[in-house]
C-alpha cells in the first residue's frame, strides 16, 4: 500500500486511537463475573466501557441480545465512514464464515490484514482436525473440508491425519501453534473438551491483532478496533448469560478470553 493511501487513514486511525481507550480490560470482565447477580454484572461492565446508552434495563437474555445487535450495527454504522474500501466491512462481515475470505484478502497489499486471515484459516483448520479426529470422522469426508489459504498447507493435514496427537505436536514445532494444540490436546484428553481449543484460538487471534496498535497509518488499527469491539459484545454476552444461568464465577471468569487491552 502506498505512503497516500495509507495517509488517507490520519483520520479514521485518530479516531479509533481516541475510541480504543474505551475498550473492556480482561480484569473488568473478569471483576463482572464475579458480581453477586447479572444486574450487578451489567453495571460494572456498561460502567467501564463505552456504549450508546449509559444505563440499560436489561430483563433477560432477549434484552440483552437486542441491545448488543444495536451496538453492532452502530459498530459497522462507524467503519463503514471510516473505511475507504468496501472490502474491509465485507471481510469484517465474513469473520465467522471463513471458506470464502481468502479470495476476498488475497488482492490486498497489507500484510497485516493478509496474514491475519491466513492464521483464522489456519486454526479454524486444526480445529476441523482436532474435532474430526475425536470423533473418529472418516478422512474421505472430512478432507473437502479443510480451507484453502492458510500458513499450513491442506495436503500436509490430509497426508498425516492419521498420526498420534503427539506426532502432529511434531508437525506444528515450526509454527506458531504448538502451543495452543498441546494444551488443547491434553485438556480433550483429560477432561473431554474442546475449552482449551477455543479459548486458545481467540487467545491467538487477538494477541495478533494487538499489532495493528504500533502501526501509525493505514486500514490495519481501524480492522483490529472493530475486530476487538465485536469481541468485546461477545464478552459482554458470555458474562451476561453466564450470570442469567448461575454459572459459577470462577468458571465464567476462565472462558474470558484475551481483550485488545
Amino acid at each position: 500500500m502506498s505512503l497516500q493511501k495509507r495517509l488517507d487513514y490520519a483520520y479514521a486511525v485518530g479516531r479509533v486511537r481516541a475510541l480504543e481507550v474505551h475498550l473492556i480490560s480482561r480484569p473488568v470482565f473478569a471483576e463482572a463475573a464475579e458480581a453477586k447477580d447479572f444486574t450487578g454484572a451489567m453495571k460494572v461492565i456498561v460502567d467501564a466501557g463505552r456504549f450508546q446508552e449509559d444505563r440499560v434495563e436489561f430483563r433477560d437474555s432477549q434484552d440483552l441480545d437486542g441491545y448488543l445487535e444495536s451496538e453492532r450495527d452502530a459498530l459497522f454504522a462507524d467503519m463503514a465512514a471510516l473505511f475507504r474500501e468496501d472490502i474491509f466491512l465485507r471481510i469484517l462481515r465474513q469473520r465467522q464464515r471463513p471458506r470464502d475470505l481468502w479470495t476476498l484478502v488475497g488482492p490486498l497489499s497489507s500484510p497485516f490484514l493478509r496474514d491475519y486471515v491466513r492464521h483464522l484459516l489456519d486454526l479454524n483448520n486444526l480445529k476441523l482436525f482436532l474435532r474430526a479426529r475425536y470423533l473418529e470422522r472418516p478422512l474421505e469426508r472430512m478432507a473437502p473440508l479443510f480451507l484453502q489459504g492458510g500458513f499450513i498447507e491442506n495436503e500436509k493435514l490430509i497426508r498425516n491425519f492419521d498420526l498420534p496427537f503427539s506426532d502432529i505436536s511434531e508437525l506444528l514445532h515450526a509454527t506458531p501453534y504448538r502451543d495452543l494444540w498441546d494444551r488443547a490436546v491434553d485438556t480433550l484428553q483429560e477432561q473431554d473438551s474442546f475449552f482449551d481449543l477455543e479459548r486458545g484460538i481467540e487467545d491467538f487471534l487477538m494477541n495478533f491483532l494487538r499489532r495493528a496498535r504500533r502501526i501509525v497509518f493505514g486500514p490495519e488499527p481501524v480492522f483490529a478496533y472493530a475486530l476487538a469491539r465485536l469481541k468485546e459484545l461477545e464478552l459482554v454476552r458470555l458474562v451476561g448469560v453466564g450470570k442469567l444461568v448461575q454459572i459459577p464465577a470462577a468458571v465464567l471468569s476462565g472462558r474470558i478470553s484475551e481483550t485488545y487491552v
